[in-house]
């Protein structure tokens, strides 16, 4: 199935560079100045001290202008605020045929999308545990991942079936979800708390746990963000509720989160996408939660002190 990865960092350059080491024809839209510097350096992976250098195809939005080739199969792996711009792009390689699957943060963006392109969206989640280095290189902190996709419906479908099949590479995980919605909500409940305890222990899972009133603190952030998820209408099951509380309370885990890894390396944040959309819906549902505006109002501040102007 011949695959475009939308965006080159820690996602998309990740589970490209790892499709195109397993035989997958795989084409990387990105900016021209990511794109020179993939033909240059090539897409590089880090593991320790140890880099894999990986040969790609990255392709810039002017090349999509003239395509007539649709693709079979579109991943994109975006920043929020780069989605609008991001649809005009591959819209030229978005045929009847394609699926387009989003691995991002939260579910606001599936409004965005099915608006544009209809049918061919399927839903999907994405677990690795990576980072986009200062120099383009990728740096892995856990080998593989998981993904699960699922028609929006809930319905099963040989698209994606061969979705599936495509995917299904060495040390990662590949799960058809007849609940594609609920799962995308529970990994959100997940990223948000984890999200939300690391950054304000400036630390680990583990850290957090040690404190006095650690175990506390992050039951109840959890409780937070599942009873926002199920105000929406997409409650945790007991045992998953159970496998994240285990999970965000264990004592010596080592577990940080994108956006307190970005607070410690000194980048901007998805908070709002992360935290403040989950914020809003809970607010409008008549839900407490202190804890996640907390550590929302440290990303926030963190990210306004990259943006401001010296003096301001």
């Amino acid at each position: 199935m011949r695959t475009l990865i939308v965006g080159a960092g820690a996602v998309g350059g990740f589970v490209g560079g790892r499709l195109v080491q397993a035989g997958r024809e795989v084409h990387f839209l990105v900016r021209p100045g990511r794109a020179e510097h993939l033909r240059q350096r090539g897409l590089r992976i880090v593991d320790g001290g140890q880099a894999e250098g990986i040969a790609v195809n990255p392709i810039t939005a002017d090349a999509l202008k003239g395509t007539e080739e649709p693709y079979g199969l579109v991943l994109l792996s975006v920043k929020p605020d780069a989605l609008s711009a991001v649809m005009d792009d591959i819209a030229p390689v978005v045929g009847s045929a394609t699926v387009l699957i989003p691995f991002l943060n939260g579910v606001t963006h599936l409004e965005k999308l099915t608006g544009r392109f209809g049918e061919s969206l399927v839903g999907g989640t994405l677990r690795i545990v990576t980072q986009l280095d200062d120099d383009g290189d990728i740096r892995q902190y856990a080998p593989g991942g998981q993904i699960e996709i699922g028609e929006l419906d809930g319905r099963r479908s040989s698209r994606v079936e061969e979705v599936a099949e495509t995917l299904t590479i060495p040390d990662f995980s590949v799960a058809v979800s007849t609940d594609i919605v609920g799962a995308m909500w529970q990994k959100w409940v997940m990223i948000a708390t984890v999200g939300a305890i690391t950054s304000l222990a400036r630390g680990t899972i583990g850290d957090a746990a040690a404190l006095t009133d650690g175990e506390r603190f992050a039951t109840v952030t959890l409780e937070e963000a599942a009873s926002v998820a199920a105000a929406s209408g997409h409650g945790l099951s007991e045992p998953a509720h159970a496998a994240l509380h285990q999970l965000v309370t264990a004592t010596g885990s080592g577990m940080t989160s994108s956006l307190s890894r970005e607070l410690a390396s000194g980048r901007p944040t998805e908070v709002e996408n992360v935290l403040g959309d989950l914020i809003r819906r809970g607010h409008a549902a008549g839900i407490a939660v202190p804890r996640l505006e907390a550590a929302s109002l440290t990303l926030r501040a963190h990210n306004r002190r990259l943006t401001a102007t010296p003096g301001e």
